[in-house]
């Protein structure tokens, strides 16, 4: 007969125990930022940052100067704000007051650049905890999206779009590529006291305050009723890519 000693015993239980928590994500997926590059064609690549804070999300356009922020509310309804870091200025909008957004905003879209309707069936999973990777594929004869998306932090880590040429050769034209992301909690609680901190206006006192050269100014530029519509729709649609105007 063969004994087991205990203090063995207790080895191999810690052993799978740790084993076991390796596989886990302890990561606070609800308040992050991730940095993203985006390519759009042949335009050069641009970078933004992907804020969360619960239930407030943020789009940052680096170069733009530009943020927007999408609030979900009790009622399931999703109010944007728009900012203008430049001027330290924004503009409040009650939902479904941005012309071209529809009835309602996709908010997985906006949490997460990605539409949970487009993550449902993945074709090949690899990896484990934080780093766990699930890959999806859609498309038709005209074109693909190809997604690599991180279930425990609910970010895409890359996203690409191609289209057939005339020729029948697929081209790429429109990626985007996670460059890395930090769950700072006082740094992200910072950056979203910071927008609110900024002078607001309500989208419906605007044409009230015409003289003000900063409304002005945006009117004739067109970020105060044409805002980002998101990257890709529920159907794989390349849209107006997030930040262009």
């Amino acid at each position: 007969m063969k004994y087991f000693s205990l203090a063995a015993l207790c080895c191999a239980i810690g052993g799978m125990a740790n084993a076991a928590q390796a596989e886990q994500c302890d990561a606070n997926a609800e308040v992050l930022k991730a940095d993203y590059l985006q390519q759009q064609g042949k335009q050069n690549a641009k970078g933004f940052s992907l804020w969360r804070l619960h239930q407030e999300v943020a789009h940052q356009a680096l170069a733009q100067g530009l943020v927007e922020k999408w609030q979900h509310l009790r009622s399931g309804q999703v109010r944007p704000v728009r900012y203008f870091e430049q001027y330290q200025r924004g503009i409040e909008y009650q939902p479904g007051e941005l012309k071209g957004q529809g009835l309602e905003i996709d908010w997985s879209q906006k949490y997460q650049l990605v539409s949970n309707a487009l993550l449902e069936q993945p074709v090949r999973t690899q990896g484990q905890g934080c780093e766990r990777e699930e890959l999806f594929e859609h498309g038709n004869e005209q074109q693909k999206l190809a997604i690599t998306w991180l279930p425990e932090l609910k970010l895409v880590k890359s996203m690409t779009l191609s289209k057939q040429d005339d020729q029948g050769q697929w081209q790429q034209v429109n990626s985007l590529e996670l460059q890395g992301y930090q769950l700072n909690k006082q740094q992200v609680e910072r950056q979203f006291a910071l927008w609110d901190s900024y002078q607001s206006t309500d989208y419906a006192d605007v044409g009230d305050n015409e003289q003000d050269p900063f409304l002005a100014k945006m009117i004739n530029q067109g970020f105060i009723e044409h805002g980002a519509s998101g990257f890709y729709s529920s159907d794989g649609q390349a849209l107006r890519g997030g930040h262009h105007h």
